[in-house]
């Protein structure tokens, strides 16, 4: 295992670096000036040349390049890899991208599994045209659309809890929390709401307690009302409202793929002699299901999620920009919109580490979970 995770993520890391190395050096190449020719037409050539010498504008690119690299890793753009310090904070927007990120996979995920659970194992080899024309018209659904549905009702809902509960927001100068702490305890109740949520689900379809979902997701709503002071749990669940709306339109916008991808896999593996044998010994709808397909499931699932990493990370630009979530996403939009082409680098930089961290986890998860690869990790 120790050499697999190496071998992962050594090569998933130089392929990063490989790619924004090229695209640092396209863009500095073939763009013409840099972010000083503006300049020109107020101030001389000479003291054009001096402020470009103090801002390392003339150094090698390649010294450019790592400075950029660091400066974002550190925090903070560095336009164009020079000596001068933005004031935009880049990867204080990786825990609000996780917030919604996470919670939207889980619950795409499981609700697309719905279709083969409502199944009976006779009829899983069987095409579902149903659920396939619906998982159609969902991935045609475009994210504004999923806003425009679900944004006024998400709205309303709040408006009428914080009436009911006399809400009054905290004032900024008041919160003795700091902004980290408040994002790790949205993060955590968007998780536990999430997973509470999904295993109603799995009760209302499985017909039995998903004790492990059940257990977490409550545990985590429990420790946030007892760790909490009650004006400071009230805050927080009022500040999902713009993260719910969000997860809800991410996971409209993934669940038909989803769907799909399940449908196919779940045909394929139903085929399979040993579903067959497990249902002449008599084994349970359920036991058939979580024991021989799901696990068996997961190397092609698995497979096709890694390769859907990519498109994920994508369409968090529109989401995010149709929402006002404060996001990886929308922050690349706005400096795309902005011509800001060495923010915009950074931000791509970020992105593409946090799939390669995905892409790392869910291989992980394939080898441990696979039972045709666990013997042989």
């Amino acid at each position: 295992m120790i050499k697999f995770l190496f071998k992962e993520i050594t090569s998933s890391l130089f392929s990063v670096f490989i790619f924004l190395f090229l695209m640092f050096y396209a863009i500095n190449i073939f763009i013409p000036g840099d972010f000083l020719t503006p300049l020109r037409i107020m101030i001389t050539q000479e003291e054009l040349d001096a402020l470009r010498a103090s801002l390392g504008a003339d150094d090698p690119l390649y010294q450019q390049y790592f400075r950029w690299v660091v400066s974002v890793l550190s925090g903070e753009i560095t336009p164009g890899g020079f000596r001068r310090s933005s004031s935009e904070a880049i990867t204080s927007t990786i825990i609000p991208t996780l917030q919604v990120l996470i919670p939207s996979l889980l619950l795409a995920y499981s609700l697309s599994k719905l279709p083969a659970l409502k199944t009976s194992i006779g009829r899983l080899h069987k095409d579902k045209i149903f659920s396939d024309i619906t998982a159609t018209l969902l991935i045609s659904l475009f994210p504004p659309i999923v806003y425009f549905f679900v944004g006024d009702r998400v709205e309303g809902y709040y408006q009428e809890l914080s009436t009911n509960l006399e809400f009054k927001k905290i004032p900024a100068s008041l919160v003795e929390l700091t902004s980290f702490q408040l994002d790790m305890f949205l993060f955590l109740f968007l998780l536990g709401l999430i997973l509470l949520f999904i295993s109603f689900i799995e009760l209302a379809t499985f017909s039995f307690v998903p004790k492990l979902k059940l257990s977490i997701g409550s545990a985590l709503i429990v420790f946030l009302y007892l760790y909490l002071e009650q004006l400071y749990f009230l805050q927080i669940f009022f500040e999902t409202k713009v993260a719910m709306k969000t997860i809800i339109v991410l996971s409209v916008f993934l669940l038909g793929e989803y769907i799909l991808m399940n449908n196919v896999v779940v045909q394929n593996i139903s085929r399979e002699p040993h579903i067959l044998t497990a249902r002449a010994i008599g084994y349970s709808r359920r036991q058939i299901y979580t024991n021989h397909i799901l696990r068996n499931s997961f190397g092609p699932i698995a497979y096709r999620l890694g390769m859907n990493i990519p498109y994920l990370i994508a369409s968090l630009v529109i989401v995010e920009s149709t929402t006002n979530w404060g996001g990886m996403g929308s922050l690349l939009y706005a400096t795309i919109t902005n011509q800001d082409s060495n923010a915009a680098m950074g931000i791509l930089f970020l992105l593409a580490l946090l799939a390669t961290f995905f892409r790392i986890f869910i291989s992980i998860a394939h080898k441990l979970l696979d039972p045709r690869l666990s013997n042989n990790v």
